[in-house]
């Protein structure tokens, strides 16, 4: 059974963004070879300005181009969070003011047929103790929530 359920998240996975043990081995060789190719160029770099301007003022230019770049990059990744965070705000409040699953067309569709096939006198019993069971399960998960924040 955990074979199974293994088997059909990794089918999930490769379906979903084309994921494979080829292709990670892969972005594991670009990703070193870029890595090589950075230093290598980090290297030249600094021969460069030590050639143009001596080895202390070449190391003083590279530390102030890499500390450059990581202000650029702090930069852009407080932007991008606050952009997802406003993002994430607005979807919940979506999500809060949409209506209720029970109101969905499918779902009052399968209710109806269940209705048919079971019985009401049967099945309405049934809907309203597992209303009483999904409401309580929200308001547990909502009280969770709101205690780890």
């Amino acid at each position: 059974m955990l074979k199974t359920l293994t088997r059909e998240i990794t089918l999930a996975i490769q379906a979903k963004n084309g994921t494979s043990v080829a292709v990670i081995v892969w972005l594991a060789i670009m990703a070193l070879a870029l890595l090589t190719a950075f230093v290598f160029l980090c290297v030249s770099g600094y021969d460069w300005f030590a050639v143009q301007f001596g080895s202390v003022f070449a190391g003083l230019i590279m530390t102030g181009i890499f500390a450059v770049i990581g202000l650029v990059a702090a930069l852009i990744g407080a932007l991008i969070r606050r952009r997802v965070r406003e993002r994430a705000i607005l979807a919940r409040a979506a999500k809060a003011h949409s209506p209720s699953w029970l109101l969905d067309p499918k779902i009052l569709g399968v209710a109806v047929e269940a209705g048919r096939t079971i019985g009401w006198q049967r099945l309405v019993p049934l809907a309203l103790l597992g209303i009483v069971a999904a409401q309580w399960a929200r308001d547990y998960h909502d009280r969770r929530r709101e205690g780890a924040e």
